[in-house]
């Protein structure tokens, strides 16, 4: 019975919802723009959707008006969407054209054009000179230059060393020089001991025979003896080996006067490594050999 007493009561708000509809859907001023107009429209639009909002809640408390409230707010929709199609088109038929030129507009006599390009208005500090292009050199051409700078940096790098060279040479002969001129004033020990030895041998009938110190003069020493006391001829290379295994057949003789680099006595391992080296390298000889 609540809801049959209540149905009219909605019904007639129904209608005034409607009406205030269709009363809100202005006549277009002929002074108004199109832009104007479109921006009346979204309006009304957006005043249509809160109404039908209404309408629907109306309708959601009271099920058995759904179908009529459906079809209200259809025509609602229907009847803004005629209202605005017409407006548009009497716009139209007024101003001629549906573009966005303002009505008021079309009434104020044409601007001035603006002043034409010149490019004397362009201020100095705004152009721009392009660079001249580079004429293309022939390739034999280009090919030249390249291989003048290979040889002119290749020229400097031999300068270079060349310099550095002479520097590390001067540099050299400066302490030669600087050695000299501190010893001119020193006595000079080996000139002293071969004189020594020149005056014994000259008592003994002897005279003294230069070796040339490279490694094997020891062995090149008693070969020479050999050969002017004895008349036998022997090598350098068979001395070696001749002392090498004289060593090695007495190794008590030897092993505990030599040291290793430690400064600690040769072990057997160390003595046939010293044995070797005095056979097949030019390893100066010692006091033991």
């Amino acid at each position: 019975m609540d809801q049959e007493s209540h149905a009219p009561q909605q019904q007639q708000q129904q209608q005034q919802l409607l009406q205030q509809v269709q009363e809100d859907q202005q006549q277009p001023s002929p002074s108004e723009s199109f832009e104007e107009l479109k921006a009346r429209h979204k309006k009304e639009q957006r005043d249509l959707i809160v109404k039908v909002t209404t309408l629907k809640k109306t309708a959601k408390s009271n099920k058995k008006m759904a179908k009529e409230v459906t079809a209200e707010i259809a025509q609602l929709e229907q009847a803004q969407s005629l209202q605005h199609d017409k407006e548009e088109k009497e716009w139209s038929s007024i101003y001629g054209s549906s573009s966005t030129t303002d009505a008021k507009s079309s009434t104020q006599p044409q601007e001035e054009s603006e002043d034409e390009f010149e490019v004397n208005n362009i201020p100095i500090d705004h152009l721009t000179i392009a660079p001249t292009p580079a004429k293309k050199k022939p390739a034999q051409q280009q090919q030249q230059q390249q291989q003048q700078q290979q040889q002119t940096s290749g020229g400097k790098k031999s300068n270079r060393q060349k310099d550095r060279k002479d520097r590390k040479g001067q540099a050299i002969k400066d302490m030669q020089d600087r050695a000299e001129k501190e010893a001119a004033g020193q006595i000079n020990m080996n000139q002293v001991e071969r004189k020594a030895i020149e005056e014994i041998a000259l008592d003994m009938e002897m005279t003294i025979n230069d070796i040339t110190p490279d490694g094997h003069c020891l062995y090149n020493a008693i070969a020479d003896q050999l050969l002017q006391h004895y008349n036998i001829e022997t090598t350098v290379k068979d001395l070696r080996r001749d002392t090498a295994d004289h060593m090695r057949q007495n190794l008590d003789d030897f092993l505990p006067f030599l040291t290793n680099k430690q400064g600690d006595m040769m072990s057997s391992e160390d003595f046939a490594e010293y044995c070797r080296d005095l056979e097949s390298t030019a390893v100066w000889g010692g006091q033991p050999e």
